[in-house]
């Protein structure tokens, strides 16, 4: 039985490294929009086309000891931690959570986060394509919450229409993908989380602008990606919204 139990830690550890993977190709290719199913992986320096033994997440950058087949230009270690990440953390949902396909959707959910921080933080856009595969994995986590269906229609707009609103009075501050994020996120969790994480998102987006300014790294009129801490605020609500709300009420109500 542990020997059973020991494998399949090990397999699930393959899959997240696997799926840590594709995740990184979404992270390199959306952006400059390309195409992250049809074509073939290639070097981002020589542009050469990568065969299959080169793309095994975590054994090919051991075997290539960290450099490009073709132009021997060296791979950021970023690469295989990011696999390695990816295993561990599946591993350690399938573990602590006794329904493996939530788990799953759970690891989707915030591969798909990192992903999307990740983007804006480099970019400051956050792709259509994360958002609407948001929508699948939320959609498939449905049948694993008692968050009613008002409660969801209510926090699809309860953040983000006056976001949007805002966006008209104020150009620009807040962008596109960040309203869309708050839309999708709050039907999964409804209209109470869905304010909780924003709130949480803000005071942490509050709390590392003042540092920017502090240390003079930015100035007043310059926009910080926020999706990263829209994730963080939103995780954070997912998965400790109702001991916050607790304590919250037990305090002040």
């Amino acid at each position: 039985k542990g020997d059973m139990k020991m494998f399949l830690y090990v397999w699930f550890f393959i899959l997240g490294a696997v799926i840590g993977s594709f995740f990184q190709v979404c992270k390199d290719r959306l952006p400059l929009g390309l195409d992250i199913v049809k074509g073939r992986s290639f070097c981002f320096d020589c542009l050469h086309p990568l065969q299959w033994f080169d793309l095994i997440p975590i054994v090919s950058y051991v075997m290539l000891k960290g450099r490009c087949r073709y132009c021997h230009h060296r791979i950021s270690l970023f690469y295989p931690i990011f696999e390695m990440m990816s295993g561990f953390l599946l591993v350690l949902l399938v573990y602590y959570e006794s329904q493996m396909i939530k788990a799953i959707l759970l690891f989707l959910l915030i591969m798909d986060f990192i992903t999307i921080s990740l983007i804006d933080r480099q970019w400051q856009i956050i792709p259509d394509e994360m958002i609407i595969l948001e929508i699948f994995i939320v959609l498939g986590l449905m049948p694993y919450s008692d968050v009613s269906l008002w409660e969801r229609l209510i926090g699809i707009l309860i953040i983000s229409m006056p976001l949007l609103l805002l966006n008209f009075w104020i150009p620009d501050s807040f962008g596109g993908g960040d309203i869309k994020l708050l839309m999708v996120n709050g039907f999964m969790l409804g209209y109470i989380k869905i304010i909780l994480a924003f709130t949480i998102a803000v005071l942490l987006g509050g709390i590392y602008a003042s540092y920017l300014l502090f240390y003079k790294k930015t100035h007043r009129h310059h926009h910080i990606a926020f999706a990263g801490f829209l994730c963080v605020g939103i995780l954070i609500s997912l998965f400790f919204g109702e001991y916050i709300l607790y304590f919250y009420s037990y305090l002040f109500i």
